[in-house]
């Protein structure tokens, strides 16, 4: 049995993260149906979520107060206004957990106050599988028990890597956003099989498995990506340019994170 067994968990917010991470609660079973509370304004997204995976879901916030884990999958702009209404029915030594981009642990403590255990966690679109890599980072509250029950429920998502939070902007365009220039590169060398000859599911596979297996090797073999590079003397790919575009791609996504920070005005 599992530390979360007898613990309830709220989410706050059923949009693409919070449906995500709904799921994978009851894919991996991390909670019983009756131990969770979802809270969503929109009526038609509550009846989904209600007649799809069967669990309580309503549209007051104030009903995720009693629970020992709140999960705030809610945008950036919604995620202090959110908390400042639930702040004077929380209770030490309960758990905040934010999906939001932008907004910072200190911004987030000073609103919920307190002996509350602040996490931030960002992860990326692969959590759909239980195969994500979700940049974590704590507030000034990290008990031993926190510590635990954090790690369990995030690996519902897959790998959490703690992060300095003054880097969690960095992480969106390292991690969270970081899917958007690796489907491209399936598609393209898919798309090149199809080109030669391939039939369509056949060169999807080698492609995506090519990207699979690369990634695998680099965090088992215990050598750097150049080393391992070395192991193919074909190397055609204009190296220079490509890792360029990584480069300007990661800087442009946590330039817009500190922008959207300033824009918040935390």
């Amino acid at each position: 049995m599992g530390r979360l067994d007898n613990k309830h968990i709220a989410i706050v917010g059923l949009g693409l993260m919070g449906e995500v991470l709904l799921e994978r609660l009851l894919v991996v079973g991390l909670f019983p149906k009756e131990q969770i509370v979802a809270c969503e304004p929109r009526a038609d997204r509550q009846e989904m979520i209600r007649s799809r995976l069967g669990v309580v879901v309503t549209a007051d916030n104030r009903n995720a107060a009693d629970a020992d884990i709140l999960t705030f999958c809610v945008p950036p702009s919604s995620l202090l206004p959110v908390l400042t209404e639930l702040a004077p029915f929380l209770r030490p030594g309960q758990i905040v957990i934010s999906v939001a981009a932008a907004v910072p642990v200190a911004a987030i403590e000073r609103t919920v106050g307190g002996m509350i255990v602040v996490v931030r966690a960002l992860t990326n679109s692969p959590a759909l599988i239980g195969q994500g890599v979700t940049a974590v980072s704590w507030g000034r509250l990290k008990t031993q028990e926190a510590r635990e029950l954090v790690t369990e429920l995030l690996a519902c998502w897959g790998d959490a890597v703690e992060v300095p939070d003054e880097l969690m902007n960095l992480c969106v365009g390292l991690t969270a956003a970081a899917p958007t220039y690796i489907f491209p590169i399936i598609e393209a060398l898919a798309n090149v099989g199809v080109q030669g000859g391939l039939p369509a599911d056949v060169a999807l596979r080698m492609a995506a498995g090519v990207v699979r297996a690369s990634g695998a090797l680099v965090l088992q073999a215990g050598k750097a990506p150049a080393a391992l590079q070395a192991l193919t003397p074909l190397q055609p790919l204009r190296e220079a340019e490509a890792k360029a575009l990584f480069v300007e791609a990661v800087q442009v996504a946590r330039s817009r994170m500190d922008a959207l920070q300033g824009k918040l005005k935390l």
